[in-house]
């Protein structure tokens, strides 16, 4: 509840007195007397008066960084506050892709709700870092679950949730002669001809990742059906249909298939969570994202 933590992140964010102060709605001889106030209270400049836009000193770019701290913790204090008066449940607002959702989130969800119930799960559709930074601009999600996208850490901070690699999977039930034969753990594309696929829409990274592997090997797969849901080539594959490639994240805990990882495929991908810079992790982002990292490890 301090102004100056605003006025002086205004003055940052524009790199001028004269524009922060008429996004501020005061007056440019106020707030360049609110900042030499400070700056004298302080003993130190914050911003160097000679660059062109302003640019915050050392002492300046520390000061900052706590008021940005400080401003988000009294965002969420204030939104705490409305949803306890209001009698309002608590939200926790995640940005991901649908795909991405449907494959990884059932049983997090299940055992958040579990032990928040008082917390409702919002999910916000996105696919790309642009789609993801106009939701945080506009202040629709607390944090976002994204890959493989490393932000500018200038902006935002990641943690890692989980690492995927690529995986052929079939019905536990059904006989695959390159699974029966494989003693490693791994298989080639190439020994999965000649047997029924489904070949699902996974996300921007796996995708091209898929149709690159395909084209490199020269592998012809029979496809009976390809672009469905992550339900649906598991369901599929499950009923024992044929085999599949899908990330690894696919199958955690799926006991009714075989599952051995893809020799042709040598990388593999990271899934972070991803929020804004100074961002407060609330206890509830917290404890959805520890049962996530629990659940994909």
């Amino acid at each position: 509840m301090n102004d100056d933590f605003r006025y002086m992140a205004a003055i940052a964010e524009h790199g001028s007195i004269s524009q922060a102060a008429r996004a501020m709605h005061i007056s440019q001889p106020g707030l360049s007397q609110r900042l030499k106030r400070l700056e004298q209270q302080l003993g130190t400049e914050l911003f160097d008066r000679s660059t062109t836009p302003l640019a915050p000193t050392p002492s300046g770019k520390v000061y900052l960084k706590h008021a940005i701290r400080a401003l988000a913790a009294e965002d969420a204090m204030r939104r705490d506050v409305y949803s306890a008066t209001r009698k309002v449940r608590q939200r926790l607002r995640i940005g991901v892709s649908m795909a991405r959702a449907n494959a990884l989130l059932t049983q997090p969800i299940t055992s958040f709700y579990e032990t928040r119930k008082g917390c409702t799960i919002e999910l916000r559709e996105m696919e790309t870092f642009d789609e993801m930074h106009r939701l945080f601009l506009g202040d629709e999600i607390d944090f976002a679950v994204l890959t493989p996208i490393v932000p500018d850490p200038a902006a935002y901070e990641t943690e890692v949730l989980c690492h995927e690699t690529l995986q052929a999977v079939a019905s536990a039930e059904m006989d695959v002669p390159a699974f029966r034969r494989a003693s490693t753990g791994r298989v080639f594309l190439r020994q999965l001809e000649g047997i029924p696929f489904v070949l699902p829409s996974c996300d921007r990274y796996f995708d091209p990742l898929i149709s690159q592997l395909i084209d490199v090997s020269n592998t012809r797969l029979d496809i009976v059906v390809r672009d469905c849901s992550a339900e649906l080539a598991l369901a599929l594959v499950q009923d024992g249909l044929g085999a599949s490639l899908v990330p690894s994240t696919w199958v955690q805990g799926k006991d009714d298939l075989q599952v051995f990882d893809l020799a042709d495929a040598q990388a593999g991908n990271v899934l972070r969570a991803i929020y804004p810079k100074g961002h407060i992790i609330s206890d509830d982002e917290a404890l959805f994202m520890h049962i996530v990292r629990e659940r994909l490890g």
